[in-house]
């Protein structure tokens, strides 16, 4: 249902494309080889681009009606290793390697790994709707509060207005079928419990070293905070005048415990991310 609203989305006015025209990709490209095609409109650096079936060699804003026939990302000459015929007047497109490409909020917030396809407006990719086209995976996030996404206001076919936001993502361009429905089918439960928490799949082996670091913490944790209290708790029972040193020893081991969670926490979340 979600997929058939995102495919009535119609632009108003022909904002968004004079927006699209107006932003300047974050960084440059690192396409490894970028090919030469003509078109008959202009296409801004960083459209996502298909073939025009109708004529040789063109290339025509990507979206939701031509994806069967997705071929990459427009790129300025410069910011590729290899620029085949990089004539005045033709569009430079990256077939392969990292390039920016532009995106929107359309489908949600675009996430690190996530899969990018093509949205209702031309040119312009979103977070890839299942067994959709996509054009290659994000490799930086992309949300309302990234630097030079631009707020635009659009409206479907029934008349509902909607903001969404239009931006720049890093993209390692890999031009394919979204399986994410038959990737999930194959993952066991704790994968699947791990990727509703962190939005992507992570392998089995990293979820149960994560398991082994949270357990072993646990225990140090329990054992640290459990063995500090008690032997305080002794001490001070036996000699009340030695419970400031007490007290301070009880503050560092307490400090140990802290550093171990923190030092816990991010082994975690970099074995997850």
């Amino acid at each position: 249902m979600r997929r058939g609203r995102l495919l009535k989305l119609a632009l108003t006015g022909g904002v968004l494309t004079l927006a699209m025209l107006s932003l300047s990709p974050a960084g440059a490209s690192s396409a490894n080889i970028s090919h030469s095609y003509h078109s008959d409109g202009q296409v801004a650096d960083g459209s996502i681009v298909s073939l025009d079936p109708n004529k040789s060699d063109y290339v025509q804003p990507a979206n939701t009606d031509n994806a069967s026939r997705l071929l990459g990302i427009a790129v300025n000459g410069n910011d590729s290793l290899l620029a085949v015929d990089a004539s005045p007047g033709l569009v430079q497109v990256a077939t392969n390697g990292d390039a920016t490409a532009l995106v929107s909020t359309v489908n949600g917030d675009i996430h690190v790994g996530d899969a990018i396809g093509v949205s209702p407006f031309n040119g312009v990719g979103m977070k890839a709707a299942p067994g959709g086209r996509i054009i290659g995976l994000a490799q930086t996030d992309f949300n309302s509060g990234t630097q030079g996404a631009s707020r635009q206001t659009v409206t479907d076919k029934n008349g509902k207005r909607e903001q969404i936001f239009v931006g720049f993502v890093r993209l390692s361009i890999a031009v394919g079928t979204d399986n994410a429905n038959g990737q999930l089918e194959n993952l066991n439960g704790l994968q699947r419990l791990v990727r509703s928490i962190t939005g992507h799949t992570v392998s089995t082996v990293r979820i149960a070293i994560s398991l082994v670091v949270v357990v072993v913490s646990l225990l140090a944790l329990i054992t640290l905070v459990y063995a500090s209290i008690y032997g305080s708790i002794i001490s001070v029972g036996r000699n009340p005048l030695a419970k400031y040193a007490v007290f301070r020893t009880l503050g560092t081991v307490l400090g140990m415990a802290a550093l171990t969670t923190l030092i816990a926490t991010v082994t975690v979340y970099l074995l997850l991310r």
